[in-house]
């Protein structure tokens, strides 16, 4: 029979139901009940859908890269793992025209896996400068075995997926600048050199992964160095220091310096790391496998190893976009970063640096304010400047600044501008309000339909008169010409008062001649003595001397000595400080002389 036939053939697979259910009513009953539920479900699940409560949606879910390098030390890096480099990988590597300059020890630039990312110079082909020996062989020679600026650049650019030794951060080109020795000890004066000579031949970035914990009262050449740097173009990154204190290295705190503290694998601030007002950002730097200086590889600490993972990042930020600027790379940098659960500014800065989250920031709007003055006269109006980052030609419906004296409370707008992304817009005309010391202010704009600000800042009001506030702000571009300004200001400052009394002590106490008028040298002169009448012509025999008596007898004769006019008697010194009796002028107890008239005391 064909049913039986069909239950007997072996090239049909039993059904898991008919061993449980051999009889047929009760594998029906069992179909329809099973057609009942799946059919329950459906319209269970239909009837939720049509109904107007939110609709929960997964985010943030963990997703990992699909290129993964195959450097054989890649596995102990943890650090590109931290800052999400594989998933930036994903869309760009970095680009070779992309220079970032590294001011250290030297880099032994023959290592495998770090020569082909050397910049080469235009002119000699060469990789960069040594200030110490004035050549061109930037390359480092350690006794001690440390390689510190190896190391740095290892962390920055180490070529990678080329199946040797570790993957650098980004695939740029590095400039070997070599300001100190090997003990990592150097000048101010080579270090300035170097970033002036990095700025001047195309570095984006300059990685400083050095400084000192010493305070200095006013400008020095690293720093007037820095703001040449800065005006060129370049983005500096400098090390926070490795003392665990709460005050950042020079030059890293400076204000046109990205400072760097250190995490360690907790993901947490490390013990040694400095850290404090003006701290930017936080990186990996404990435990970090880089290169070293014998065609190999050897862990480093301290954050100067961390300040490479954000000099890479902003390479690779240029690599995206190389017409961004350097003030819009720093907040690309900034506001992409990611802040530890319960971290705070004063340990992490704006947060630990996201090289995922700074690439994909490019790919949506973004604002960047770039230009507003940190403090203006009470009186005087300002201007800020910003640019909307992202796709370009996307339409921007209106953008304009919110403000406020009271953080957080900006009920105040500007006018509303337009125009698209990748364009700069500018306010004018603002001003502090009367009685206030501050205003706040943030960037709002509409770009597509979609809201997008910028975070909070804030001008504070300065006690300075205005036109000096207004010199300051014109002088403040030169650091060094407002150095000169000072001194000069002070100078005038305390010679005029003097400059006034001097003339009225002259008028009280008129110049006196001290000493008899030949002391003088420019007195007039007598007229010279009568010559000699002529003698009688030449004899031919001494003439005898005529002796008409005898000779008187000696006597010593003691000269009258001139009669010297009393001197005013000078007041009593007090405060070791006594008056010239010739002009009046107060002048220290010990002078030999009266700086002002030259008058002198002995």
């Amino acid at each position: 029979m064909v049913g039986n036939s069909k239950a007997d053939s072996p090239l049909r697979r039993p059904s898991p139901l008919s061993r449980r259910f051999p009889d047929e009513s009760a594998r029906r009953i069992l179909a329809a009940f099973l057609v009942t539920a799946i059919a329950a479900s459906f319209f269970a699940g239909a009837s939720a859908a049509t109904r107007s409560g939110p609709v929960v949606v997964l985010a943030e879910f963990p997703v990992f890269a699909s290129f993964r390098p195959n450097d054989p030390f890649y596995v102990d890096q943890w650090g590109l793992r931290q800052i999400d480099a594989p998933r930036a990988w994903d869309v760009t590597l970095g680009l070779s025209t992309v220079i970032v300059a590294v001011v250290d020890t030297g880099v032994v630039w023959t290592h495998p896996d770090i020569t082909g990312n050397m910049w080469d110079n235009p002119v000699d082909g060469t990789h960069g400068y040594d200030f110490l020996q004035s050549d061109t062989n930037p390359t480092e020679t350690d006794p001690s075995g440390v390689y510190h600026g190896t190391g740095v650049a290892g962390v920055i650019a180490a070529t990678i997926d080329n199946g040797q030794w570790i993957a650098g951060t980004a695939q740029v080109s590095v400039m070997a600048l070599r300001a100190l020795g090997s003990n990592g000890q150097g000048s101010s004066f080579n270090t300035s050199q170097a970033i002036r000579w990095a700025a001047d031949r195309g570095a984006k970035v300059i990685n400083l992964s050095l400084g000192t914990n010493e305070t200095f009262g006013g400008p020095t050449d690293i720093q007037l160095a820095i703001d040449y740097a800065w005006s060129r173009g370049a983005l500096i990154v400098a090390a926070a220091g490795n003392t665990g204190v709460s005050t950042l290295d020079y030059p890293a705190r400076l204000a046109n310096v990205v400072s760097v503290a250190a995490i360690d694998e907790r993901g947490l601030r490390a013990t040694f790391s400095n850290y404090g007002s003006g701290l930017d950002l936080a990186a990996p730097g404990d435990r970090i496998l880089t290169l070293d200086g014998n065609n190999d590889v050897d862990y480093r600490r301290g954050t100067s190893f961390s300040a490479p993972f954000v000099s890479a990042a902003a390479a690779m930020l240029w690599s995206m976009d190389p017409s961004l600027s350097n003030i819009e790379v720093w907040n690309l940098l900034n506001s992409s970063a990611v802040m530890p659960s319960g971290g705070t500014s004063q340990e992490y800065g704006w947060g630990v640096v996201n090289l995922w989250n700074g690439i994909n920031a490019l790919s949506q709007p973004f604002i960047s304010v770039n230009q507003y003055p940190q403090s203006v006269g009470r009186s005087s109006t300002f201007d800020i400047t910003w640019s909307i980052l992202g796709p370009a030609g996307l339409a921007v419906t209106d953008t304009h600044a919110v403000w406020g004296t009271v953080p957080g409370r900006l009920g105040n707008a500007t006018a509303s501008l337009s125009g698209q992304t990748r364009q700069d817009y500018t306010t004018t005309g603002l001003t502090i309000p009367s009685g206030a010391n501050s205003l706040y202010f943030k960037v709002v704009a509409t770009v597509n339909g979609t809201s997008y600000e910028s975070p909070e800042k804030s001008v504070t009001a300065s006690n300075l008169p205005d036109f000096l506030f207004v010199l300051y702000q014109l002088l403040a571009s030169n650091v060094l010409y407002l150095a000169l300004f000072i001194i000069a200001l002070a100078a005038i400052v305390a010679f005029i008062p003097q400059r006034r009394a001097a003339r009225a002590r002259r008028a009280t106490y008129r110049q006196r001649t001290m000493f008899p008028p030949t002391y003088y040298v420019q007195q007039t002169q007598g007229p010279p003595p009568p010559a000699p009448p002529p003698g009688p012509p030449h004899a031919t025999h001494p003439v005898q001397p005529r002796v008409s008596a005898p000779p008187p007898p000696v006597e010593f004769v003691r000269p009258v000595e001139p009669v010297v006019p009393a001197r005013p008697a000078a007041p009593p010194v007090t405060g070791g400080k006594k008056r010239c009796p010739s002009c009046g002028t107060m002048v220290n107890a010990d002078n030999l002389f009266c700086f002002f008239c030259g008058n002198p005391f002995r």
